[in-house]
């Protein structure tokens, strides 16, 4: 019997721990702990962490509520029946065992947010203290300015001096002097540039040129220059650029802006051009625009420039005049920077000069002295290209091949497009950059003959975000075998000779032939060896001598034929033999003597 009640005691016991387990495992969900819903922050976190019930995803050093810790108690769960059993008999009767309720902490997924980055865009990032007092002009950010507020000399840390009176390269006649008062000063808010008739070394007037050079030097940019043109026959002011660093090599390689022009003896007139090394006064070929303004010499005017990549625009009293621009149909055989330089740092330049190839054209009048070009203010503006900047830019379209040899190929294509601008075009081989360039066209150079490269360009803007690859496939040009009939007209370049119908076949064959004319001709020698040349030639009435060049600096040979009576009477003439080496060799046959035609020569190896 006392077996049997410690039995029944042991299961009633049990029966209660039991449920205080199932009671303590709901707790611990039906009733979460308050700080479970707040999670701490820190400055460094951008977005608020979502809200979790379950608190083992609480940080380490959260505090969470202790356990409630619940005493054994006597009172009989109701899922277990109250009535004791009358007998118990301990060898049938198993302990009811009730397997504790488990509840799964609540695992909800947390709803995850991008965080969105506001776009913020200041709009006076590039404005420094002294031109707080301007506004912008749209986009444009005032980034320079001289207001001439202050008497006496120029302002020296934002102008220098071109000093000398060497004539400039145009035999100008002024001496430019070193911040001279009686040549540059500031009087009343206004800089005055003045000419003197007066004697320095062999010059016999005065002048100053004033440059930003170190002190304002811009890539891009929109320029203002509120002024006044002085009067009289010999005058010739300019309000004009010149490259800082002359990347591209000496004048006019690297470029010249002429934002403003003006000769005393062409009243009423200016003139707006730029110069490069293929389109320059030098070689007549320069780019230029001029415009009828009457009052320029009586009153003060505003002379502007917009500057961006690949494009140029002058503007007088906000009316514009003049654009220059890079066209890649027309410069196919011009290389990139001799067509446009103007990629590069620039600096301002104000002067007055007299006399000179142009401004002298009609003479100087000495009573005009002295003369001054007044100006009122000069402002530089910029814009945040970068900052503004909020998308990827396009890539290309329209790549088209315009040009190969065996060495080099050439391409054009549409400009991309950006959000604000794009900055250039990165060019690829294969993986390699191998250049770059603000045009829409280039020509790559060095390269193999009869070689397939994959080349690829990619748009980058001000910012460095950049445009997928846009590719093209392409193989240069084979080099002909230094062997065999080769056709004058073919030659690979030439100076001073025609082509016209021959009547020995039906091909062209060159002619107007002078002393010192050449043909060059790309060949490529295979095997090293001896060589012999015949060429096919006719001559009205005094015949003609040839000699060979390729690799060395004496000929090969030189040959002298006789008249054969007529221009399209032909015959064959034969050279000595020579040698030749392997590889590819230019073949330049030179006219010593001209006065005969060349319809195409043959290339035999002897041995």
């Amino acid at each position: 019997m006392k077996k049997l009640l410690i039995i029944i005691s042991m299961t009633i016991l049990a029966m209660v721990l039991i449920s205080c387990q199932e009671n303590m495992t709901l707790n611990t969900t039906d009733t979460p702990s308050e700080t479970s819903t707040e999670v701490p922050t820190t400055d460094s976190m951008t977005t608020e962490e979502p809200t979790t019930e379950d608190v083992t995803n609480l940080p380490t050093d959260a505090p969470t509520e202790e356990p409630t810790t619940l005493e054994p108690t006597t009172e009989v769960p109701t899922e277990v029946p109250t009535e004791e059993p009358t007998t118990m008999e301990p060898t049938t009767m198993e302990p009811t065992t009730v397997e504790p309720t488990t509840v799964e902490p609540i695992t909800e997924e947390p709803t995850t947010e991008e965080p969105t980055t506001e776009f913020v865009y200041d709009d006076r990032s590039l404005v420094p203290e002294e031109c707080q007092f301007l506004d912008n002009i749209d986009d444009w950010q005032p980034i320079w300015c001289d207001e001439f507020n202050v008497d006496g000399l120029p302002d020296s840390s934002k102008w220098m001096y071109d000093v000398g009176g060497t004539g400039w390269g145009n035999n100008e006649l002024q001496y430019y002097t070193n911040a001279d008062l009686d040549n540059a000063f500031v009087e009343d808010g206004i800089l005055n540039i003045r000419a003197l008739k007066e004697n320095v070394g062999t010059n016999d007037y005065t002048s100053a040129r004033l440059i930003t050079k170190y002190q304002g030097d811009w890539q891009y940019g929109r320029i203002q220059i509120r002024a006044k043109m002085p009067a009289g026959r010999g005058t010739w002011a300019a309000i004009w650029m010149l490259p800082t660093n002359w990347v591209y090599g000496g004048w006019p390689y690297s470029g010249e802006i002429d934002i403003m022009e003006y000769v005393g003896y062409d009243d009423g007139v200016i003139h707006g051009t730029i110069h490069t090394g293929a389109y320059n006064h030098g070689l007549g070929t320069q780019i230029g625009y001029s415009r009828s303004l009457e009052t320029v010499e009586e009153e003060f005017h505003l002379y502007e420039m917009i500057w961006e990549p690949s494009s140029i625009k002058l503007f007088v009293d906000g009316i514009q005049f003049a654009t220059f621009g890079y066209n890649p149909d027309t410069n196919i055989d011009v290389k990139n920077s001799d067509a446009w330089p103007f990629d590069e740092a620039f600096h301002l330049i104000l002067n007055v000069a007299i006399g000179g190839n142009w401004g002298g054209v009609q003479g100087v009048d000495d009573s005009i002295f002295p003369t001054s070009m007044q100006v009122d203010y000069v402002r530089v503006f910029q814009k945040d290209y970068a900052g503004m900047d909020q998308e990827n830019p396009t890539g290309v379209s329209q790549l088209v091949l315009q040009d190969t040899s065996y060495d080099s190929i050439r391409f054009k294509w549409k400009h991309a497009t950006d959000d604000i601008l794009v900055s250039h075009y990165n060019i690829y081989i294969d993986d390699t950059l191998i250049d770059q360039t603000t045009l829409n066209a280039i020509r790559i150079n060095d390269l193999e003959p009869n070689t397939t490269y994959n080349l690829f360009i990619e748009t980058e803007d001000f910012s460095g975000k950049t445009s997928p690859l846009v590719g093209y496939t392409v193989t240069t040009d084979d080099v002909p075998e230094a062997i065999g009939l080769i056709q004058a007209e073919d030659f690979y370049k030439a100076s001073g000779v025609q082509t016209e119908q021959s009547e020995d076949d039906s091909t062209l064959n060159v002619g107007w032939i002078d002393d010192g004319d050449y043909m060059i001709y790309l060949l490529k020698v295979s095997e090293p060896g001896t060589y012999q040349i015949s060429f096919r030639v006719a001559s009205e009435n005094q015949g003609g001598q040839i000699q060979l060049f390729t690799k060395n600096r004496f000929p090969h040979f030189t040959l002298t034929f006789e008249a054969t009576g007529g221009w399209q009477t032909w015959t064959t003439v034969t050279t000595d033999t020579f040698t030749l080496t392997e590889g590819i060799q230019e073949f330049k046959i030179l006219a010593v003597e001209g006065g005969f035609n060349l319809n195409y020569f043959e290339i035999v190896r002897i041995e």
